[in-house]
């Protein structure tokens, strides 16, 4: 892959991972929305997280650009 492709992909990525997280914060889809959760108690520590469908959601993207737009733009 050349490095002007990579650098596209990544931008796409990143942008559009942004975007579905910040659509969950402002509007309260909280399937969306990342949420962080780490506790320490007596019976030790606790870290989670959930919500990794913009993740998804942004890998997707970056798949379809890659099969389907690619060739067009």
């Amino acid at each position: 892959m050349r490095k002007e492709e990579f650098v596209k992909c990544l931008a796409l990525f990143l942008f559009s991972t942004g975007f579905l997280y910040g659509v969950g914060e402002t509007y309260n889809v909280t399937w969306l929305q990342f949420q962080f959760l780490g506790e320490f108690n007596e019976s030790g520590f606790y870290v989670s997280f959930s919500s990794l469908i913009p993740l998804l959601g942004g890998v997707l993207i970056v798949a379809l650009y890659e099969k389907l737009f690619k060739r067009f733009i």
